[in-house]
């Protein structure tokens, strides 16, 4: 009886511990019984400066895996290729506001996007966003290369959400 005390006692002193120190590894006795996830690195993205706001954003929150990243800022970075960016498809929301974007056809494979912000790019072809369904807020403006054709189509397609929709002044009637 005495020895099931103990061990319960262990288990939840070590359970304690590893909740607690989530970020560190647990030794008892100079065993490892606990070791942290390391951060995610399996990617690989072509443009220097997409890569450095994916890697300071998977360091700040600590990802471990490419599904974990659901939310990314990287406004005013100097971006012009989205190129690896697919890799991150639980994706739910993205700030790219403020780059040099021209393509965007890898936000097209983010179909759990629920929010988009691509203002003031060099967008010329809105057809990937046909892809994202979820949609509630999306804000094109000041995209002056972009057709219109494919935004009246995906105001349709997502007409039964309420949608926060800032278009490029060239679509806007």
């Amino acid at each position: 009886m005495h020895s099931k005390s103990l061990l319960l006692f262990c288990g939840l002193v070590t359970s304690l511990l590893t909740s607690g120190c989530k970020n560190y590894s647990v030794s008892v006795n100079e065993n490892v019984v606990y070791t942290p996830p390391s951060i995610f690195k399996d990617y690989q993205l072509a443009d220097a400066h997409l890569h450095n706001c994916v890697e300071q954003t998977i360091y700040d929150l600590h990802i471990t895996s490419a599904e974990e990243l659901t939310r990314l800022n990287c406004s005013n970075a100097g971006i012009t290729s989205l190129a690896g960016l697919d890799k991150f498809f639980a994706m739910k929301e993205l700030n790219l506001a403020d780059n040099q974007i021209i393509d965007i056809s890898q936000i097209g494979q983010l179909g759990r996007l629920e929010k988009l912000v691509l203002t003031n790019n060099k967008i010329n072809n809105p057809a990937p966003l046909l892809n994202l369904l979820h949609l509630a807020q999306l804000h094109l403006d000041n995209n002056p290369q972009m057709t219109c054709k494919d935004l009246h189509q995906l105001q349709q397609n997502l007409n039964h959400q309420k949608l926060d929709l800032k278009l490029p002044a060239q679509c806007a009637n």
